[in-house]
């Protein structure tokens, strides 16, 4: 097993330390679904005890993440499609409320760094850098939140995005859609620029609504995923 390690890994605790690391390796799927993690292989990769990695287990499957079986063991957790049915809606509900909210409180410093972002997913996108180009594409979203202060409603519902965002990264990963995405944030800055509400609202559940069409091609493509 080889792991991902964080960038930046100050001032966490040894648990916070393992369980962000597991998690952004799930996330990406360095550790695909159905995959055992043996606590003794970790410890020996991340060069620590086994406590932390119970505990690290504890939050990852209070986070659907990974399924722990009693004298059978932990594997990571499916994709689960309903989950990210659930996680697609409360996205699109809250996403196209604020949108409609940002319209009359955007500054041209918030217009600045969407501008900056969008050309970011660009350059991301022409390198096939995925996973950078997921967080570019996370962070157009986040900045809407921010600039709306509405900042603790995009951590909850991140957080809650869990299977989403596997689902997204798989997406990502099999080009897809990158281009259409850049095209769909960028029409979503020009209604926002011209704060037209109708036109972004109606914008931004179309872009949601993506991951519907997605579905279908991923579990046929890649069923090993998918619950």
């Amino acid at each position: 097993m080889e792991l991902i390690e964080l960038e930046n890994k100050e001032n966490l605790s040894m648990k916070n330390y393992v369980y962000k690391i597991l998690k952004k390796n799930i996330l990406e799927l360095r550790l695909k679904p159905g995959k055992n993690l043996r606590k003794e292989e970790i410890a020996e990769n991340l060069q620590v005890s086994r406590t932390p990695i119970r505990e690290a287990f504890l939050k990852l499957a209070e986070e659907a993440l990974i399924d722990v079986y009693p004298q059978r063991g932990t594997y990571v957790s499916y994709i689960d499609l309903d989950n990210v049915e659930e996680a697609k809606f409360m996205r699109q509900t809250l996403e196209k409320a604020v949108v409609k909210l940002a319209c009359n409180l955007l500054t041209e410093d918030v217009l600045f760094k969407l501008r900056t972002n969008i050309k970011l997913q660009e350059m991301t996108s022409s390198q096939s850098d995925f996973l950078n180009f997921f967080r570019h594409d996370n962070n157009f979203h986040k900045i809407l939140f921010d600039s709306c202060h509405k900042s603790n409603i995009w951590n909850a519902m991140d957080q809650m995005s869990n299977h989403l965002n596997r689902f997204r990264i798989l997406s990502l990963n099999e080009k897809f859609n990158s281009k259409e995405l850049i095209e769909e944030h960028r029409d979503i800055y020009k209604a926002l620029e011209n704060q037209d509400e109708e036109k972004v609202e109606k914008i931004m559940k179309e872009h949601i609504e993506r991951v519907r069409i997605d579905a279908n091609i991923l579990k046929r493509e890649h069923p090993e995923y998918f619950k």
